[in-house]
């Protein structure tokens, strides 16, 4: 997808060429415009014995009628398509976001239950549903207290420790708790509204390099990258739970197992998915990567990703784009080299077992769907074994729904990769197009000046075949490079957003009312 400015009445983007569509109709543009000039100096058009500047009239387009038919059909069979092509595209993108949304959902629906589970018992914030006397008190009310500063993400380990069940207080018993910067703790008080100034804290100001927590696989000890040993856990890989599955050193404390195993079924999820989106052909090349937290965005405009070059992946500007101006830029070989230099990236990576299994599933379809029965049996698994705490099973069933849901609308963005745009629609369109390159010269010559329906017909023939060129553009919005959308950029960000499954409690969900020791 091409990122553009869209100041200045988006003057500036006249001048990209490469995925766009105006230039490449300047071909069929040019071919018209010489057909014009054959017509008009061979006789057709031009007399040199005629009076009238050397131009006779065309007696079949003397009739304004035959003119308006023409152009009028020519319209009709154009804005269909790009209207359909449009819709495809547009489409394309509400099916990718709503199957993000729902296993977002999954991925931040078993975070949520696994924290109510016996794993957090020791370290879970007080409820209010335990203290409901404290409402009888009308004077009392929330209150978070802070710094008037946000301050750098400190990398200390948090104050709750699992494993010991202690807990550092102030001295006037408030709880504290280490996320971030140092915040006071919600807490339930007498007397009225804090007299302090207001302070404003940005969120979207630029993150700390150390991010949110984030398990390390260091020569895959948690996930075993080898054929030998059945994936089994190494020793190394989690010496003690995270503490209360928050802020957290991740070289120490990653978290939870459950969690991980989670945020890499959910992650491996949506990757498999893309992929199929974007891989047209059974044995295409369109690997798998390990996710690394808080690297840079992949590009929107594939041509400016530094990463891509990493992958083998080297293009001539120039060459790229006159290749793309005469449509010869999106063949089989093409499309395979640009997809293999966006590899999806997987939180925790991919083991040789599930490559492997991945590699014998035969289809788009197949490839989803074993990776959906993966987390479908982990949630229900582990549901049975205790992971979801006491959590309702009906609560508990809604994660293979919001599953469904995702698979549901994965389904529908294959409506728009698989399927191709009605070949008898695209015929005549084509058709069109390529007649009003020798009808449109036949009627600028009947009815206007030489030099000026010289460059109505430039305008009117790249009217017509730009039309058609940006339905062309649109209708596959997951392969038509470089308009095709940004499924890379879309996988990261999703990665980003299961990250903060780990993020854990509310950082300020410990409280204590004075009195009520």
């Amino acid at each position: 997808m091409i990122n553009y400015n869209d100041g200045y009445f988006n003057i500036t983007s006249l001048f990209q060429v490469y995925g766009s569509a105006s230039y490449k109709a300047i071909v069929f543009a040019s071919i018209s415009c010489v057909i014009y000039l054959l017509l008009y100096y061979s006789g057709g058009g031009y007399d040199s014995a005629s009076g009238d500047n050397g131009i006779k009239q065309y007696e079949l387009l003397d009739h304004p009628y035959p003119v308006t038919v023409i152009v009028t059909a020519f319209m009709a069979v154009l804005s269909c398509k790009v209207n359909f092509s449009y819709n495809r595209y547009w489409e394309a993108c509400t099916a990718l976001h709503n199957m993000h949304a729902k296993w977002m959902d999954v991925g931040s629906t078993m975070a949520a239950f696994h924290m109510q589970s016996k794993a957090f018992e020791k370290i879970q914030p007080p409820s209010f549903g335990d203290h409901q006397h404290l409402d009888d008190n009308s004077v009392l009310q929330r209150d978070r207290e802070n710094d008037g500063e946000m301050t750098e993400l400190s990398s200390e380990n948090p104050t709750f420790s699992s494993e010991e069940g202690e807990s550092n207080q102030s001295s006037n018993g408030i709880f504290k708790f280490n996320f971030g910067s140092f915040l006071n703790i919600r807490r339930r008080k007498k007397g009225g509204q804090s007299n302090k100034t207001a302070v404003t804290i940005s969120i979207h100001a630029s993150p700390s390099p150390q991010g949110l927590p984030f398990p390390e696989y260091k020569s895959r000890s948690y996930r075993n990258n080898s054929l030998k040993g059945k994936g089994s856990l190494n020793g190394t890989a989690r010496t003690k739970q995270c503490s209360s599955m928050s802020i957290c050193d991740s070289k120490k404390t990653p978290p939870t197992l459950f969690m991980q195993e989670a945020a890499h079924l959910v992650s491996l999820l949506s990757a498999v998915a893309l992929s199929t989106l974007r891989c047209e052909s059974e044995g295409a090349d369109a690997p798998l990567v390990e996710f690394i937290p808080g690297h840079r965005w992949p590009n929107y405009n594939s041509e400016n990703d530094p990463d891509m070059k990493q992958y083998g992946y080297h293009s001539n500007g120039f060459i790229t784009t006159l290749k793309y101006m005469f449509d010869i830029s999106r063949t089989k070989d093409e499309r395979q080299k640009y997809n293999a230099a966006r590899p999806f990236p997987v939180i925790g990576g991919v083991s040789d077992r599930e490559a492997l299994l991945l590699q014998r599933a035969r289809g788009a379809s197949a490839k989803t769907a074993l990776v959906f029965m993966w987390l479908n049996e982990f949630v229900i698994r582990e549901q049975l074994h205790g992971s979801f705490g006491c959590v309702a099973p009906p609560i508990v069933s809604r994660l293979p729904q919001y599953l469904s849901d995702g698979h549901l609308w994965y389904n529908a963005a294959r409506k728009m990769s698989y399927i191709p745009f009605p070949f008898p629609h695209t015929q005549m369109a084509t058709l069109f197009v390529n007649a009003s390159m020798f009808l449109m010269p036949t009627m600028m010559l009947s009815k206007a000046d030489v030099w000026f329906g010289f460059v109505l017909n430039f305008l009117c023939v790249l009217l017509f075949a730009g039309l058609n060129e940006l339905s062309k553009e649109l209708e596959y919005p997951f392969r038509g490079m470089p308009n095709d959308l940004p499924l890379n950029l879309f996988q990261a960000q999703f990665n980003e957003a299961i990250v903060t499954m780990f993020g854990g409690f509310h950082p300020d969900a410990w409280w204590e009312a004075k009195g009520d020791a």
